[in-house]
């Protein structure tokens, strides 16, 4: 019996209800598609309550995101909440690899105008992590990319510690051979 996807996310945005949602899709490319278009098409909270189930379902079946790869990266900059931008981020993370031209091009400008801006931490955050994962493929973007880290880090906005500290030194590592 088809899942009820959209009565699933109406409940709340529990990562138990999420949790249900992506169970729900068990692989199923339709069920899938249909939850990409919540995420895409819905009012907040139910579209980034979506995108977090897309996201659940991608840590499963990484392949069902492939055909979405490239549109959802040219939509990314028109995302209007910290819920999808959060999300998408994370999700297109596992895909640059699959990028076009295009696509790439519109997330490297997105996410470096994110990371420059007023932008949620978790935001910023995601966007610094796409990014680093561009510089393996584009190296010229390092020291850009070492700017904006500098940058929210004298904004008080990112701490020195964990993961940016990792990103940081590897790109500083790289910058100095």
């Amino acid at each position: 019996m088809k899942p009820n996807l959209k009565g699933i996310l109406s409940i709340d945005s529990s990562r138990i209800t999420a949790d249900i949602a992506a169970d729900a899709i068990n692989g199923n490319s339709n069920y899938f598609k249909e939850v990409i278009n919540l995420s895409l098409n819905e009012k907040t909270p139910l579209n980034w309550r979506a995108a977090r189930v897309v996201a659940l379902v991608c840590d499963e079946h990484e392949e069902l995101f492939i055909p979405y790869v490239n549109k959802t990266a040219k939509l990314f900059s028109s995302f209007k909440n910290d819920g999808l931008k959060r999300s998408y981020a994370t999700i297109l993370l596992k895909y640059i690899n699959l990028f076009d031209e295009e696509s790439l091009t519109q997330i490297i400008d997105v996410c470096f105008k994110y990371m420059l801006s007023e932008e949620k931490v978790a935001v910023k955050y995601n966007c610094m992590k796409l990014l680093y994962e561009i510089t393996k493929k584009i190296p010229e973007l390092r020291g850009e990319l070492q700017a904006a880290i500098d940058y929210n880090l004298s904004e008080n906005v990112f701490r020195f510690n964990g993961e940016i500290k990792k990103i940081y030194n590897a790109i500083d590592g790289i910058k100095s051979i």
